[in-house]
């Protein structure tokens, strides 16, 4: 038998094997039931744009990537560099006076066959006072919160047009006296083809997959009474409270970017790339966002960007951000290259409108040799 007659015969059977897998639900079952698990996960800070190409794109890049910043959102592209070695910084002031670095480094290996690569990314703030119920004005201690993620990235291109990768990450959490460790995983894959004679690209990508975090450290120690009756003249026992497990911020990606106008060397692109993702702490979403690059000059390139996301849990009821309000989810950026012989560096800036959490900036610096 054939592989198409295989298929085939698959195909037919899928429609059997669902129906014979239905079930009547038990006593008592909604079916319309809610059962995401709105805000429960750790580590949050791995789902924040990486670059600012990135974030003008609002993360409509899976399919995009072809350059370091593939560590980040797609390790599939991390092959397709155009120098033989990359390296990367971004920062990023976040509301409430916190604050996001990214820094990268990569190297493309045979020819473009496959690709190496290391990242950090670290999120957080400082010296904030403490508050209690009985210091209602500070009791004149700071406490700091610092997230941060190392992670190593493999990919191979196995041809011209499919190309996969992989990227480990040791995530960190220490929030105040408190401190958290994960090890999590993306996985990504990017598939090339022309169409109209024109690129275009799909990208299934599954982010930060892996162990959930739970806090320790000596802040949890406390002491309990055994019995809780004093006259019994029994003393208090040295006891530990125990946190919770989370998950981390586990996504799903599906990815697809189209040059409508240039591509294939040509002086002047124009991409439209789209995105569907899942989260696992939150409702779906959806993004759609364009890029226009042009060649200035010989060894100057410039491009402008921008996109708009669309998820239900940025309409949040009663809260209203103004005459604004329609620019939520809104992001626009621009960049700039310049080559001189095997070197080249490209300055990157996003800016991003969060709705009542006003806006961010980002900037990017990048570096090829």
């Amino acid at each position: 038998m054939g592989m198409k007659h295989v298929v085939a015969a698959a195909l037919m059977l899928l429609p059997s094997v669902a129906a014979a897998q239905v079930t009547q639900p038990p006593p008592g079952f909604e079916d319309d039931q809610d059962n995401t698990r709105y805000g429960g996960t750790s580590a949050v800070f791995l789902t924040l744009p990486a670059d600012a190409r990135g974030a003008a794109l609002s993360g409509t890049i899976s399919a995009l990537v072809t350059d370091l910043s593939s560590v980040f959102y797609n390790p599939a592209g991390l092959p397709m560099m155009a120098t033989g070695a990359q390296a990367s910084f971004s920062y990023m002031p976040y509301i409430a006076d916190t604050r996001h670095l990214t820094g990268a480094i990569g190297w493309s290996l045979r020819g473009g066959e496959m690709a190496i690569g290391a990242s950090i990314v670290n999120f957080g703030f400082s010296d904030q006072p403490i508050y209690t119920e009985e210091n209602q004005d500070g009791t004149g201690e700071t406490y700091d919160v610092s997230a941060t993620a190392i992670g190593l990235t493999g990919a191979i291109r196995f041809s011209d047009k499919f190309s996969a990768g992989l990227t480990a990450r040791f995530v960190t959490e220490s929030l105040g006296r408190t401190s958290a460790f994960a090890v999590v995983g993306d996985f990504g894959t990017m598939y090339q083809a022309e169409v109209g004679g024109r690129p275009l690209r799909a990208a299934f990508t599954i982010m930060n997959l892996g162990t959930s975090l739970t806090h320790t450290g000596s802040v949890l120690n406390t002491e309990v009474d055994p019995i809780e009756d004093p006259s019994q003249g029994v003393e208090d026992q040295p006891s530990q409270l125990r946190a919770s497990a989370f998950e981390p911020p586990i996504q799903f990606r599906f990815s697809l970017a189209y040059d409508v106008v240039g591509g294939n060397g040509s002086n002047n692109r124009l991409t439209l790339a789209s995105e569907f993702f899942q989260p696992n702490d939150t409702d779906p979403g959806v993004s759609g966002a364009a890029e226009f690059a042009v060649n200035v000059s010989e060894g100057l390139t410039a491009a402008l960007r921008g996109s708009y996301t669309l998820m239900s849990d940025n309409d949040i009821e009663g809260v209203s951000s103004g005459d604004n309000e329609g620019l939520d989810g809104l992001s626009l950026g621009a960049g700039l290259g310049w080559r001189v012989g095997s070197f080249n560096v490209g300055l990157d800036y996003a800016f991003r409108h969060m709705g009542v959490l006003s806006t961010v900036n980002m900037f990017s610096v990048k570096l090829g040799w």
